[in-house]
């Protein structure tokens, strides 16, 4: 997302923004809609030949996690994008082409210079998500 044409990224971002635009009352209930055993995700699930009967997913510890993981989401990755937009790509490139393999590259480039935005997101989602349980 951070590295992708603007066009794209613009997209990206709004799909990450807009759920927060909207009431929570709101989200919870398309949620349930999405959840339950005649919802959208069973009935593309059964199209697909998935699973043979619905899932009963609403009112699970489940769902209880998809719904926290939604909530809290644009929390997490807002910061890290920010973080991914400062790093120079040419560090990148240049550890490629000094034979790194991408992993290691992630792991030995692009987590450390992001870890200020890895930092950030888990504190503004951390803080919140034990506050409400």
């Amino acid at each position: 997302m951070a590295h992708s044409k603007p066009s794209t990224r613009n997209i990206l971002l709004l799909l990450v923004i807009l759920p927060s635009w909207t009431s929570f009352l709101i989200r919870v209930y398309a949620w349930m809609g999405i959840l339950k055993n005649n919802g959208v995700l069973n009935n593309v699930l059964l199209w697909l030949g998935v699973i043979d009967q619905p899932l009963t997913i609403l009112h699970t510890n489940l769902a209880v996690y998809i719904g926290i993981v939604y909530a809290y989401l644009p929390f997490m990755v807002l910061p890290i994008y920010t973080a991914l937009t400062r790093i120079d790509y040419s560090l990148v490139e240049a550890s490629l082409d000094l034979g790194a393999r991408p992993l290691k590259t992630f792991f030995s480039i692009i987590v450390p210079l992001t870890k200020g935005g890895i930092i950030a997101g888990s504190m503004l989602v951390f803080i919140p998500a034990v506050a409400s349980l």
